[in-house]
C-alpha cells in the first residue's frame, strides 16, 4: 500500500472537499470542520486506504454525526440552563425595588449577605457556598436560614 503524502492529501482536497462538505451538511453546520478533521486524520494514517475517497466519506460522516450529537447535547444543556435561570429570582431592574432590596441586604452581616446572594442569585450549591466562604455546608445552610428570617422581619411591616 502506498503511504499518505502531501500529493494524496492535495488531490483529495481538490477533488472531493466541496462534495464532502455538502455531504456533511446533512447533519451539521460544522461541515467544513468535519472535512478538515478527516483530511488531517488521513494525513496521520501510516498507509493510504485502498480507496481514499470512500474512506474520507466514511470519516466525514462519522465526524458529522458526532458533531450533530454534540450540538443536540449542547442545545439541551443550554435549554435546561435557561429554564433554571428563568425560574431563579433576579435582582429587580426597578430602581425603587432594587434600593429596598439593597437596604434589606445591608441589614445582614457580611457573610450572611454573601451566602444569600450566592444561593438566591448565584444559584450555587451548599458545598460550593461553603467552599467560598470557608465553612461547612451545614453552617452555610444555618446562616442562610437565619438571614432569610432576618430579611423577612425587615421586609414585612411590624405590627404593634
Amino acid at each position: 500500500m502506498p503511504s499518505v503524502d502531501a500529493t494524496l492529501i492535495a488531490e483529495m482536497l481538490d477533488r472531493h472537499a466541496a462534495a464532502l462538505a455538502l455531504y456533511a451538511r446533512q447533519w451539521t453546520a460544522a461541515a467544513d470542520d468535519c472535512v478538515q478533521e478527516a483530511l488531517v486524520e488521513l494525513a496521520r494514517q501510516p498507509t493510504a486506504p485502498d480507496n481514499p475517497a470512500a474512506w474520507l466519506y466514511r470519516v466525514v460522516r462519522n465526524r458529522a454525526l458526532n458533531a450533530l450529537r454534540a450540538e443536540r447535547r449542547r442545545t439541551a444543556h443550554e435549554q435546561s440552563a435557561a429554564e433554571v435561570r428563568a425560574a431563579r429570582p433576579t435582582p429587580s431592574t426597578d430602581p425603587a425595588a432594587a434600593a429596598r432590596l439593597n437596604d434589606a441586604l445591608a441589614t445582614l452581616e457580611p457573610t450572611a449577605r454573601e451566602i444569600v446572594v450566592l444561593r438566591v442569585w448565584g444559584g450555587l450549591a451548599w458545598q460550593e457556598i461553603a467552599d467560598l466562604v470557608g465553612g461547612s455546608k451545614s453552617s452555610a445552610q444555618r446562616t442562610y436560614t437565619q438571614a432569610l428570617e432576618q430579611l423577612r422581619n425587615h421586609w414585612e411591616p411590624q405590627s404593634c
